[in-house]
């Protein structure tokens, strides 16, 4: 029997998040140590107010590199080359503030036509404001892959455990 996978059923929960004070070197520490790509930002109250990607940090780490900037709903401080200083860089320097986000009980193939739409790689996952967990692609596509498709009998073998996205031992 088919059942339909929510991202409450594949949603990453607690998540790991910043503030909009935090620095950026504490960001980068967060991502490398965790082996995450990006990370939510929040208020005091857990509301999502923005969202950090490894990008966004490598962008603002070198900004002279056309190359690397895009054009992804961040509103400009003003900044430039003071922005290659990561140690004075603030979260709510270098977040994007337009955040696409979803609630639990959206399914799994919709947010993955949304992440490849929007091409995006995360989806936070927000009841109101509050930010309840993240969706990542990966997530996405462990689901419905072993979920199985409409009308197929899902398989009594089991799941093997999800390994880390990066593995130094190789």
């Amino acid at each position: 029997m088919f059942t339909i996978i929510t991202a409450r059923d594949i949603m990453t929960s607690p998540v790991y998040t910043v503030r909009p004070t935090d620095r950026v070197k504490r960001i980068i520490a967060l991502l490398c140590t965790h082996r995450i790509s990006g990370v939510p930002v929040v208020d005091g109250k857990g509301h999502l107010v923005g969202l950090i990607s490894e990008r966004d940090v490598l962008e603002a780490m070198y900004p002279r590199r056309r190359e690397l900037r895009q054009d992804r709903g961040r509103t400009s401080s003003g900044t430039t080359e003071r922005e290659a200083n990561v140690d004075r860089l603030l979260a709510r320097d270098i977040m994007i503030r337009q955040v696409i986000t979803a609630p639990p009980e959206t399914d799994a193939l919709r947010l993955a036509s949304i992440m490849a739409l929007r091409q995006i790689r995360r989806i936070p996952i927000v009841q109101g404001r509050k930010l309840v967990g993240i969706v990542s692609q990966g997530d996405v596509y462990r689901a419905i892959f072993q979920g199985g498709a409409p009308g197929e009998q899902e398989s009594d073998a089991p799941r093997q455990p999800r390994r880390p996205p990066y593995d130094m031992r190789r």
